[in-house]
């Protein structure tokens, strides 16, 4: 996305004007900026509101203070800004470039808010921490152009969300204050319903479709093995009636929108789908097919003129390939004459354009990659998986070292990190001391200041909530229900050095009413719980694990697994089993024990109950923080279900090690009886909260069903089942 100014060093004189009432103390403030501009006058709009939260009066050019935007790239990088107070009547926000005006903008405006008026204002410079922060979006655009798994409720229910507008402003708004500069859109192929392709009549499709009928989970749980035909009107159902035109008005509208926040446009596809154009014109999904090929040129070109600000494809080497039909060629080829030729034809239309291509790492070989696209104009990086599934288990991931770093030293092509949460879809998260040390701790040499990362899920779709119980809350944003967790990571990808008093202040800012210092080390607690788990229990991929449920693609995740899956490499968690063996030979473990885990779950969840018990006890709470503290009291008891769990396993290890030793079969009962009533509690504190839900690549999130799994889980080893 190119923004160049024709202005360098030199003070915009377009006068945003509002009409404020005003205080008779506080003076009136003049805003100068290029309205013009439409990431600059963004940010002056916010500039007006928190001048008139904090009683301002927003004034003509003779006002008695000057907020005057400037660009120059004297000094400055892009992103980057200075705010600076010259005198008491004049306060320059300087960007390096339009982007960079914007965050100084907004960085003021929250300034003022925050501080209550102009007198907060200090001089300050920032540049980003990381070039580009960004958020990764399974779309589902229709139950006929779906996401690689869009079997889920969230899904399911978004499909028409991702039609408003209304959601969309609010979205890319959202991203833009917490500092978000890219957003992928992952797709599987939806440009039948979103370009006109006039070379293969009768694939285009008008309006917007669901499903008729809900998802089977033990049949349908991936779009490549669908038993139902989404293209039989008897299986679908139109909830949006709107033609091909006014789609592409629609999408345009909203890619306008994300420029004019300063956010780019990516694209990302798994391979190979054809959907609404198999076993038309002689295509499929066969990768030998050269009829196939050039159709899929065609859409990657068409799209990209259709949609010119768009700014990058991404690409994954398969996870519906027939490689077996490649005969001799490679995967990676096929998506340079698929993908990468239907880049460079966009760019033949447009010689001056910019696209970037990312081709993940995933399935695919780099030296292959970098093969293939030998002839590709334009930017080029690659993506990786950098904590597999589970953003919310280690800081310190070691997973790109031992899956690619060599190769991407070997062949210096910047990297995208693919930050993936499949750990938390429901309830709120919020430490920011955790997010702080893991940004520390990324590559960021590997990304060579080109690339950055892409954060989220492939079992859940961050558009508007659906199973919220309390009515007030209820269809809100997904980025604004859980408005702290992306403000951190957003925030902190730009500015490393935001503290903790900074979060606390933001926390005030949201809920005058309670003790932050207090919230902030409740909310920090209940967070710990969930990394916990998952070093203890790692599972590398999506449907494997959803400890929020304890399920996994095959339903709930019994006692067994915990045996049979060990913690986090390099963690220093011992496995149930290594304990049991220290145990049975005497010997002193050589690590962190289940036992220590299990006490580190306990802790958190009595520190963050405490917290709980006490923040309820202020003034009256909005239904925002009655809902963020149920949320945390659900985490403690889910931590203190995990406790017991993990001490029943290790007990039964060393049972099923030595059956002489049957004390350990009854700590086994025992630790396993105390889990049913932490269950109990988790299910009715979460479930009062929330309706059941389908999660997209585990199983239903049903705490009350749930339950009766805990209790069959006791009753095995209670009758001899476990041994």
């Amino acid at each position: 996305m190119q923004r160049i100014s024709m202005f360098t060093s030199v003070t915009f004189v377009f006068l945003c004007l509002a009409a404020v009432p005003a205080r008779a103390a506080t003076p009136g403030v003049a805003i100068v900026c290029d309205q013009d501009d439409s990431q600059i006058a963004f940010a002056a709009g916010d500039i007006r509101e928190s001048l008139r939260e904090t009683g301002h009066k927003v004034a003509d050019a003779k006002g008695s203070v000057r907020i005057v935007f400037e660009i120059s790239a004297a000094g400055m990088g892009p992103q980057a800004f200075r705010i600076r107070r010259e005198g008491s009547r004049i306060i320059r926000v300087v960007g390096g470039d339009s982007l960079g005006a914007m965050y100084g903008g907004l960085e003021l405006a929250e300034t003022i808010r925050l501080g209550g008026g102009l007198g907060a204002v200090v001089d300050k410079a920032r540049k980003p921490y990381i070039f580009r922060r960004g958020l990764k979006f399974n779309i589902p655009f229709d139950a006929r152009g779906p996401s690689y798994d869009d079997t889920g409720t969230s899904a399911q229910k978004n499909i028409p969300v991702m039609w408003e507008f209304a959601f969309w402003r609010q979205f890319l708004d959202t991203m833009a204050r917490n500092r978000y500069n890219v957003l992928t859109l992952w797709t599987t192929h939806p440009y039948p319903g979103l370009v006109k392709l006039d070379k293969y009549p009768g694939v285009n499709y008008d309006d917007v479709c669901v499903l008729r009928k809900d998802v089977d989970p033990k049949s349908d749980r991936h779009w490549a093995k669908r038993s139902v035909d989404v293209f039989d009107p008897a299986n679908v159902k139109v909830v949006r009636k709107i033609a091909l035109a006014d789609k592409i008005a629609f999408w345009t509208r909203v890619f306008n929108h994300a420029e004019a926040r300063g956010i780019e446009i990516h694209i990302f596809h798994w391979n190979i789908y054809t959907f609404g154009a198999g076993g038309k014109h002689g295509i499929d999904d066969q990768p030998d097919n050269p009829k196939t090929i050039a159709y899929m040129r065609y859409c990657i070109g068409q799209f990209l003129k259709t949609y010119p600000q768009v700014d990058g494809i991404g690409v994954t080497a398969g996870e519906h390939v027939n490689r077996g039909r490649l005969k001799g060629s490679s995967i990676e080829k096929w998506l340079w004459r698929t993908y990468g030729q239907g880049v460079m034809d966009a760019k033949t239309a447009d010689p001056k354009r910019k696209i970037r291509f990312i081709f993940r790492q995933h399935q695919a070989n780099l030296g292959k990659i970098v093969e293939a696209f030998k002839d590709f104009d334009g930017p080029f990086n690659t993506g990786h998986k950098y904590a597999r599934a589970r953003l919310y288990s280690t800081t310190t991931s070691p997973y790109l070292d031992k899956e690619y770093r060599q190769q991407l030293e070997q062949y210096k092509v910047p990297c995208w990190l693919n930050l993936r949460n499949d750990d938390l879809f429901v309830l709120r998260w919020g430490d920011p001391g955790y997010v702080r040390e893991f940004l520390h701790n990324v590559p960021r040499d590997l990304m060579r200041f080109e690339a950055g990362f892409y954060m989220g899920p492939d079992g859940f779709v961050w558009g508007r909530e659906f199973v919220s119980k309390n009515a007030a809350l209820a269809g809100e944003l997904e980025v604004q229900k859980h408005w702290y967790r992306f403000m951190l990571w957003g925030r902190l990808g730009y500015d490393l050095t935001l503290s903790r008093h900074y979060f606390e202040k933001r926390l005030k800012q949201r809920f005058a009413e309670t003790n932050v210092r207090l919230l902030y080390d409740t909310w920090v607690s209940a967070s710990k719980i969930v990394p916990q788990v998952n070093r203890f229990f790692f599972r590398v991929n999506d449907l494997q694990f959803a400890p929020e449920g304890c399920v996994h693609s095959g339903g709930f995740l019994g006692i067994d697994h915990f045996f049979r899956y060990p913690p986090l490499a390099g963690s220093g968690i011992l496995s149930v089993r290594d304990y049991a063996s220290a145990v049975i030979e005497g010997k002193a473990p050589a690590g962190m024990t289940p036992m220590d885990v299990a006490d580190n779950l306990d802790r958190f969840a009595k520190a963050t109950l405490a917290g709980v018990v006490s923040l309820r006890k202020g003034p009256g709470a909005s239904k925002e923080l009655t809902a963020t503290l149920t949320d945390m009291e659900s985490m403690s008891y889910l931590g203190r279900y995990y406790a017991d769990k993990i001490r029943g396993a290790a007990a039964l290890a060393i049972f099923r090690a030595d059956p002489k030793r049957k004390e350990y079969h009854t700590q086994a009962v025992t630790h396993l009886t105390d889990a049913i009533a932490e269950w109990e509690a988790y299910a009715k504190v979460a479930g009062g909260q929330y309706r059941p839900q389908l999660l997209s690549r585990t199983h239903y999130l049903d705490w009350g069903k749930l339950l009766g799994e805990v209790k069959k889980e006791r009753d095995k080893v209670l009758s001899g089942q476990g041994k």
